[in-house]
């Protein structure tokens, strides 16, 4: 049976670099997510105020299905900023959310020259702990572990992050508390 690491967080908080690490250090298949979308023309349409695919939900999820399928004595690692219906559940199956400062976040999306818009719109989500809402939805407590990436080299997030999964002992329902650390309103004004 294979087991399945889905690596998920909001857009550049270094879920990249720790699926990578991962994939390689545990001799796992790596899936991005986004990548097999755009290759496999899993989407409905482009959307140019988001500069993103729109995920046709019924087609990824038939295309996981015989991905998980044919890979089913494997592990294996997705990178997703998103979970949602279309991933079909299995056992065995856990989550890594990857979160960091919204201040770093926010400065590294605008040196890829994101527009402001969409920079907060990512900034607002690490805010209010949207990937790790969803991933506790998804697959619950026990299946889902955190590591903050702020300050962190991959090799450090690495070993945070294998620890955890080694542990098995899923989310302690500590977080970072980012809207004690950051008023939104303030952080609002100087992004956009």
């Amino acid at each position: 049976m294979e087991k399945i690491i889905i690596v998920t967080g909001t857009p550049g908080v270094g879920k990249t670099v720790l699926s990578k690490i991962l994939a390689r250090e545990t001799g796992s298949v790596y899936l991005n997510l986004g990548e097999h979308v755009k290759k496999n023309k899993l989407y409905s349409r482009f959307d140019l105020s988001s500069r993103s695919y729109v995920i046709n939900e019924r087609l990824l999820r038939k295309s996981l299905q015989e991905f998980f399928k044919a890979h089913s004595r494997m592990s294996i690692v997705v990178e997703s900023h998103w979970l949602g219906r279309f991933m079909p559940k299995r056992p065995g199956m856990v989550a890594i959310v990857v979160r960091l400062d919204p201040v770093v976040l926010a400065n590294r999306l605008r040196a890829r020259n994101w527009p402001r818009r969409k920079v907060w719109e990512n900034v607002e989500s690490e805010l209010i702990d949207l990937s790790l809402y969803e991933a506790l939805k998804f697959l619950g407590a026990k299946r889902v572990y955190q590591v903050d990436a702020t300050q962190k080299r991959p090799l450090e997030l690495f070993q945070q992050a294998h620890e955890l999964l080694r542990s098995g002992k899923g989310w302690n329902g500590v977080s970072p508390n980012w809207l004690e650390r950051y008023d939104p309103i303030e952080l609002s004004r100087k992004i956009l």
